[in-house]
């Protein structure tokens, strides 16, 4: 992304993806990009000599500051509870925490939004107060139910995360929208009768991605 308009306490205004980012979904509607970052003209290390520095724009910065952003946050997790999060649970932190950007909801430019590290720090340090982080294991066929009071005015984000086996893959087929996915896990939402579902994307990933149903292409799914 270009560089982000906040205010004086770190509150998304705005945020313009760059012309140069490439765009997704992947060809079975999986939602990527995952997380946007910035990285345009950012001030970095260059090749020259051993103490030369240039200002660079595309993905070869944003996955620096991405990637830079998500050690710190392992490394306050681990400072917080002894120990370091699974992979699955540092993407999903990163994804539930993002800033919406773009459309509505996840898309195929900004993926689940721009990276906020303030945001997932601060659902570090109230884990078990108005946060939750839990590394489940499930075993084939088996749900996991658990039960949460919303605070009214505060919108319930739910997500879960996964790192799922390798599928089969693509020998060549263009645009082949078989699902990748081989372990799918589904999040759901209840309350009273209502049934709120998470995201997923269209076929056309240009329009806004929907909320009617469950999500089985994803191994990041998010309720919001």
């Amino acid at each position: 992304a270009q560089d982000a308009n906040v205010d004086v306490n770190g509150n998304l205004i705005s945020v313009v993806i760059n012309s140069g980012s490439s765009q997704g979904p992947a060809d079975d509607r999986r939602i990527k990009p995952d997380i946007t970052g910035n990285g345009t003209g950012l001030y970095s290390t260059n090749s020259t000599n051993d103490t030369s520095y240039t200002t660079l724009t595309g993905t070869s910065m944003s996955g620096p500051n991405v990637m830079g952003t998500l050690a710190l946050l392992q490394q306050y997790y681990n400072q917080t509870n002894g120990k370091f999060m699974r992979a699955a649970t540092l993407k999903g932190l990163a994804c539930h925490t993002a800033d919406d950007a773009g459309k509505v909801g996840p898309d195929a430019n900004f993926g689940w939004g721009l990276l906020n590290a303030k945001a997932a720090a601060n659902t570090i340090t109230n884990n078990g107060l108005n946060s939750w982080i839990s590394e489940e294991i499930l075993s084939q066929g088996q749900t996991f139910t658990m039960n949460v009071q919303s605070v009214v005015g505060v919108p319930l984000i739910a997500s879960i995360t996964w790192t799922d086996i390798p599928g089969v893959a693509n020998t060549g087929i263009l645009n082949d929208p078989t699902p990748a996915l081989v372990n799918d896990l589904d999040i759901r939402v209840t309350q009273a009768n209502d049934t709120f579902f998470p995201w997923r994307l269209q076929s056309d990933a240009d329009l806004n991605a929907l909320r009617d149903g469950d999500n089985n292409v994803d191994n990041v799914e998010i309720v919001k």
